[in-house]
């Protein structure tokens, strides 16, 4: 009778410490996934407005670029662009001359700090659509990080 007793209190002790085992390498698994660099790239549709509220002024319409950090080491954004034709296309359109107001470059993204606010012209890349027949729907943003990777928008650009 004591041997039966010992034999389930091992099996018992075992199955406790296979669980915590793997309830341990989870955990790893989560804290090293949160300790490296996790960047997200989405994008918005923005009018910038200014001037008197009864005379309002509007600036040219843009594509933000929106590029934030939750991981828990900060990122390097070194250069940006649009992506036409899908990811991993080698059509790319380039801001060159963003707007005063946008994030500059090199911008550095610290993990759950401020993202960076990055801008495409909607008129560019209206004219791209109307000159080479790229749908919208085929432009993805993408982002260059310090440490060499590419970063892509799940989604395209919001315009339709």
């Amino acid at each position: 009778m004591s041997t039966e007793i010992l034999a389930i209190i091992g099996a018992l002790t075992g199955v406790v410490g296979a669980l915590t085992g793997v309830v341990s390498l989870a955990w790893q698994i989560l804290v090293h996934r949160r300790s490296g660099r996790l960047v997200s790239v989405t994008s918005a549709y923005i009018m910038r407005l200014y001037g008197p509220p009864h005379a309002p002024e509007y600036d040219d319409d843009q594509v933000a670029i929106i590029v934030s950090n939750r991981g828990g080491a900060p990122v390097t954004v070194t250069n940006y662009g649009v992506a036409m034709g899908g990811k991993g296309s080698k059509k790319n359109l380039f801001v060159t001359n963003p707007p005063a107001w946008a994030t500059s470059l090199p911008a550095a993204v610290a993990p759950g700090g401020e993202p960076a606010q990055l801008l495409a012209p909607v008129a560019d890349l209206m004219r791209v659509h109307e000159e080479h027949g790229i749908p919208f729907r085929k432009m993805r943003p993408w982002v260059d990080l310090g440490d060499g990777r590419r970063v892509y928008s799940k989604k395209a650009v919001p315009l339709r």
